[in-house]
């Protein structure tokens, strides 16, 4: 920084220093070496956020490579990654309970959720199809005997 930008800085500033350059004070000292210091932490602390920023984006794109969409190479912003990767970890859990062997592709449709009243009786809730079922049913295809067959592996990128 100049002489003449240290001298107008001060005015703005509000301080009573009426030294334009030409004389330097102990005070015009001690402001150019904290102000040094002020601009390296600064300078610290905005390298540290772009590094976590650029790590943040790193894991987002990870993820987004791990949730199958359609079409494939769709771009999805953050809150999108989020929800879906929520919906498809929920999915998962569901193909998990009820098994892949379902006819209809859709595990999630029949999900049994336990809930007790007052007989202690399972009561059957369906829930409306998730993203992944609804892919899942429009890629079967139906083989010779009439029984639904899945095109290639839960966990991979739907194509």
């Amino acid at each position: 920084m100049s002489d003449d930008e240290e001298g107008s800085r001060s005015e703005s500033d509000g301080s009573t220093d009426q030294g334009y350059g030409c004389c330097g004070t102990a005070d015009d000292s001690y402001r150019r070496q904290t102000g040094g210091v002020v601009v390296r932490q600064r300078n610290a602390a905005n390298a540290r956020e772009r590094h976590r920023t650029q790590n943040v984006n790193t894991a987002f794109t990870e993820l987004r490579t791990l949730i199958p969409t359609e079409p494939v190479d769709r771009k999805l912003s953050k809150i999108e990654t989020l929800r879906l990767a929520s919906s498809y970890i929920s999915h998962l859990a569901n193909v998990l309970v009820v098994g892949e062997g379902r006819e209809d592709g859709q595990p999630c449709l029949t999900t049994v959720y336990k809930e007790l009243k007052g007989s202690g009786r399972e009561v059957k809730q369906p829930r409306t199809i998730c993203t992944f079922c609804l892919s899942n049913q429009r890629k079967a295809v139906t083989d010779r005997r009439g029984c639904v067959k899945m095109h290639g592996n839960s966990g991979r990128r739907m194509r």
